[in-house]
């Protein structure tokens, strides 16, 4: 079985819990994913735009931005072998939502495992926004059956009304 696992940055350890699930009597291969956002690159021009100044040469802006992204991708990956150490790391580059489910297809992966929506430090939300973009988009256009994982969230509950 192979298990693609989304790692955001902030969700390495309840990714790897959730994988350790599959673990059983048949071959299991992981996959860890992390992909490289070029959204907020193509959002320099726009700002100086919006001020009616011309485009600046942004090289150099782009390359420092490149080497700080590949740094963190690095360390995402880093944490989540920390977690699963038999894993292959696999980083893409791009829209997120777009190469998980490429890189599932490419992968031939089995199943994908996803968080609702990277949390950096807020408690997880419960109700209709729980569920973030890609995760969204990922549920809809998978080529295979997706788990989300959700972080324990114990403390929310019981839901008082």
């Amino acid at each position: 079985m192979k298990i693609l696992c989304c790692l955001d940055g902030t969700n390495a350890e309840p990714v790897g819990r959730a994988a350790r699930m599959f673990a059983g009597p048949q071959p299991l291969i992981i996959g860890l994913l992390t992909v490289m956002n070029v959204g907020p690159r193509r959002d320099i021009d726009r700002t100086r735009e919006r001020f009616w100044r011309p485009p600046m040469h942004r090289q150099p802006v782009i390359q420092e931005m490149l080497g700080a992204e590949k740094e963190a991708a690095g360390d995402i990956l880093q944490a989540g072998l920390e977690r699963l150490p038999e894993a292959e790391s696999l980083l893409r580059q791009g829209h997120p939502e777009l190469e998980i489910v490429n890189a599932a297809a490419e992968w031939k992966a089995d199943v994908i495992l996803i968080c609702s929506r990277a949390e950096y430090g807020a408690p997880p939300n419960i109700g209709p926004r729980s569920v973030g973009h890609v995760a969204r988009f990922v549920l809809d256009h998978a080529p295979c059956p997706v788990l989300l994982v959700r972080p324990p969230t114990g403390e929310q509950f019981p839901i008082k009304g």
